[in-house]
């Protein structure tokens, strides 16, 4: 079943028990390749911004409140690489360790008009895969669902933060989980119906259920599942 983790993300029951709190930048990345500055007159320190390829850039604030956001879009349909938005400190720019080699432009999106730059990705180093899932609904039969919700196995190719899945019935969503924590293999969620869900099942012989899985920086996942 899914419950919340002690961050206030959630983690997904795995076969062996729980798994632990894990970061969307997954095992093995090198870190602090480049540090992207946020200036306190509403600039980016002047280049050059350099990683090789698998590497994570840190983006460091030192005066008013920025961000990175790549101008590219990614799988996801989210910026292709981004940072959380700071007004100090360090912080990881998710998704660099995924960019092949090449030039990348970036933007803070709180001040756009000023705060414009490139990233460039050498060709040394080797990018990461980006994280894929398959999904299956284990659940077979709506009194099932109705009484215990959704059972979904859900088979990660590596850990990730952030992830959300959610089951529709026609165009109605009928449950969804966000702010999940997975690690690599397969696990298991439990999707509550909501109350609208539970409605629209009741007094259906069979339902086809859709399920679809978004993952940070990957592309989405979907399966079908029937109810009988």
């Amino acid at each position: 079943m899914v419950r919340r983790a002690k961050a206030g993300r959630r983690r997904l029951w795995l076969a062996g028990g729980f798994a632990g709190a894990v970061a969307v930048l997954a095992a093995g990345v090198a870190f602090g390749a480049t540090t992207i500055v946020g200036q306190a007159d509403n600039h980016y320190a002047p280049g050059p911004y350099t990683i090789n390829q698998g590497e994570v850039a840190q983006f460091q604030v030192l005066g008013s409140t920025h961000n990175v956001t790549a101008h590219q879009t990614g799988p996801d349909g989210g910026a292709l690489f981004r940072s959380a938005t700071i007004s100090g400190g360090t912080t990881p720019v998710g998704g660099t360790q995924y960019l092949t080699a090449g030039d990348y432009t970036f933007f803070c999106s709180v001040h756009p008009a000023t705060m414009q730059a490139t990233l460039h990705v050498t060709g040394a180093g080797t990018p990461l895969a980006r994280p894929a899932a398959t999904l299956s609904l284990r659940t077979k039969t709506i009194s099932k669902a109705l009484r215990r919700g959704l059972l979904v196995a859900v088979n990660m190719s590596a850990k990730t933060d952030g992830v959300s899945l959610a089951a529709t019935l026609g165009k109605a969503t009928i449950a969804k989980a966000s702010d999940l924590s997975t690690a690599a293999g397969q696990q298991f969620a439990v999707l509550k119906l909501t109350k609208s869900g539970k409605s629209k099942l009741r007094g259906l012989s069979k339902a086809s259920v859709k399920l679809t899985a978004t993952i940070p920086f990957g592309s989405p996942a979907s399966a079908k599942g029937k109810l009988r």
